[in-house]
């Protein structure tokens, strides 16, 4: 499918190191990045066999995926199959496609190889879940997907364009604690208190992953993030949906320097240039967070998480209320 891809898409999908790859679950969507590689119009990746998203492509074999390099990014959708070693039931198909996966198995490692170094330098510290033996090789075929390049949206394959279903009105939160002060501290120290982020929003079973920036109000024990309101159109996004905020700090070559959180609640979404109730306040939230777009061409999205998985190296966790 490489030759159906937008130039802009192929060139940021062969350029970006991470992937962040979201699916559905019981507890809204689940959005972590991984490394990958584009081969043969298709993306590779690995992940754990216990993981949350290997689980859920048993039941489900849909993902979203966000992609950014060089200040463009693609908003992906695509169907997912795993290689599992362990698992008799994807041999079969494993043997057919063997000369296909052994190609995008090396392209992976070549390009990837800047990790494996680091695995090395680790060797000792990696648990079995990070070792080959204990990971499926996965393909993901592209369906559709979204170039994002400023204020310009680039769709491609079946996305259409919509409407985000907004409140009406904005109203600070009352006073709550954060459940984020139950995350290491060591991790909220190294994500901050503001920055860039993935945010996997809209319907369930077919959420989409879309750039975002976001600052944290302690006091209202919330998140809000700064979205493109056309992007969010794409996704089908309304109010009320089940969102999750990522926010991490990768390492460049080593997953032991990693570090980050997922949160997970409801969206609540305010779209200032429908000159809902509070609209001024909407446009100082948003410049508060960002100044790289004019706030009406973005929404507003504001999460009072209630469930959070965090990452530090090897470590994870997850605090919910």
């Amino acid at each position: 499918m490489s030759e159906r891809l937008p130039p802009a898409a192929r060139r940021v999908l062969e350029d970006a190191v991470l992937c962040w790859i979201a699916v559905s679950t019981p507890n809204g969507p689940h959005c972590t990045p991984v490394v990958f590689v584009l081969d043969g119009g298709r993306l590779w990746l690995t992940t754990a066999r216990g993981s949350v998203k290997a689980r859920a492509w048993r039941e489900r074999p849909h993902v979203a995926g966000l992609v950014v390099a060089g200040g463009v990014a693609v908003s992906l959708r695509g169907e997912v199959r795993a290689f599992d070693a362990l698992d008799p039931f994807s041999w079969p198909a494993a043997t057919i496609d063997a000369p296909r996966i052994a190609r995008a198995a090396a392209r992976f490692s070549m390009k990837n190889a800047k990790f494996f170094a680091g695995y090395a330098v680790d060797a000792r510290r990696v648990p079995f879940a990070w070792t080959p033996p204990g990971r499926v090789f996965a393909e993901v075929r592209l369906t559709e997907g979204l170039v994002i390049e400023g204020g310009r949206l680039t769709p491609w394959g079946a996305w259409l364009p919509g409407l985000v279903a907004a409140r009406g009105s904005y109203q600070p939160l009352p006073r709550t604690r954060l459940i984020d002060l139950r995350v290491p501290r060591d991790v909220r120290e190294r994500v901050g208190d503001e920055g860039t982020g993935a945010l996997a929003v809209g319907p369930a079973g077919r959420p989409a992953v879309l750039p975002a920036r976001w600052r944290r109000l302690a006091g209202e024990g919330c998140y809000e993030v700064a979205a493109s309101a056309g992007a969010l159109g794409f996704a089908a996004v309304r109010d009320g949906t089940p969102a999750a905020l990522t926010i991490d700090r990768a390492s460049s070559w080593r997953a032991a320097g990693m570090a980050g959180m997922s949160l997970s609640g409801t969206a609540e979404l305010f779209v200032p240039e429908r000159g809902a109730k509070g609209r001024l306040r909407m446009i100082e939230h948003l410049e508060r967070i960002t100044t790289d777009a004019p706030a009406e061409q973005l929404a507003l999205v504001r999460i009072r998480p209630e469930r959070a998985v965090w990452w530090r190296g090897w470590a994870s966790g997850t605090v919910a209320r």
